[in-house]
């Protein structure tokens, strides 16, 4: 399955029009919209690229804060989030590098994260830019020498888990 050709937007927009159809007389129910903003569309399918589908990501879906001062906070249930093996956390700052959209994490509660997103340009001052993955991996290249002691060095003889 080829998640990044998925249409997550489209199966968010097709889920709230169901859930809004099924509960939406009830008392204290938010609507949620049936369609979505580009910016919103773009935030489901990088959730949905990062959980591999949206329909597997563990959404709080009552608890997402559509429109949220020009932003959007999506509650994910904390299953982990890594670098490489089972790699959300980096799949999760590649994508938003690449759609300039600036990510928080924080927690929300034991086993939960809230994560929010900020559709962002590529040109003005911090609250308005982001820069793309080539642009971020060109500054932290010129922030950290390539000589400096975290860098990994394979001659000094690491022991590797088998």
């Amino acid at each position: 399955m080829s998640y990044q050709s998925m249409d997550h937007a489209g199966w968010v927009e097709n889920s709230n029009a169901a859930d809004n159809k099924m509960r939406g007389h009830r008392k204290g129910y938010r609507t949620k919209p049936e369609t979505l903003a580009p910016f919103q569309g773009r935030v489901m399918d990088i959730l949905g690229m990062v959980c591999g589908g949206i329909y597997n990501a563990p959404i709080s879906w009552d608890k997402t804060e559509w429109n949220a001062g020009g932003g959007m906070f999506v509650t994910l249930r904390d299953d982990g989030f890594s670098t490489f093996d089972f790699y959300k956390l980096t799949a999760l700052v590649f994508l938003c590098h690449e759609a300039r959209i600036r990510c928080e994490i924080s927690a929300k509660a034991r086993g939960y994260l809230e994560l929010g997103f900020w559709q962002r340009g590529h040109q003005g001052g911090m609250g308005q830019r982001h820069p793309n993955l080539d642009e971020a991996v060109t500054a932290f290249r010129a922030y950290l020498p390539a000589d400096h002691s975290i860098v990994y060095a394979p001659t000094e003889g690491v022991r590797v888990a088998p």
